[in-house]
């Protein structure tokens, strides 16, 4: 039976470990909402103001809330968009604060 907690409690850490490390390097954003405009939705502000306009925000399971913190990483991807405020990135990995 030790043996089993010592094991399962060891894959706990390596699972911990491994999540952290995907999110390592991401970059604070808060949430914002500007369905107001034309052709936008949730978009995520940078530190520096700067937009980024995320093709796949609804792939996570957060609630939409307006200035929510959040870290990020993403990759930029070719495409157009209505909207117009930014980026066009998927995101790759995102945490909340």
């Amino acid at each position: 039976m030790k043996k089993l907690i010592v094991f399962l409690s060891f894959v706990g850490l390596v699972t911990a470990c491994s999540t952290d490390d995907a999110c390592s390097g991401s970059v604070h954003v808060k949430m914002r909402n500007k369905t107001g405009l034309d052709g936008c939705g949730w978009v995520l502000q940078l530190n520096d103001n700067s937009y980024l306009e995320a093709q796949n925000l609804n792939e996570f399971e957060i609630e939409f809330v307006e200035g929510k913190d959040l870290h990020v990483k993403y990759e930029e991807v070719n495409g157009g968009s209505v909207c117009m405020v930014g980026k066009i990135v998927k995101i790759t990995c995102l945490t909340e604060d």
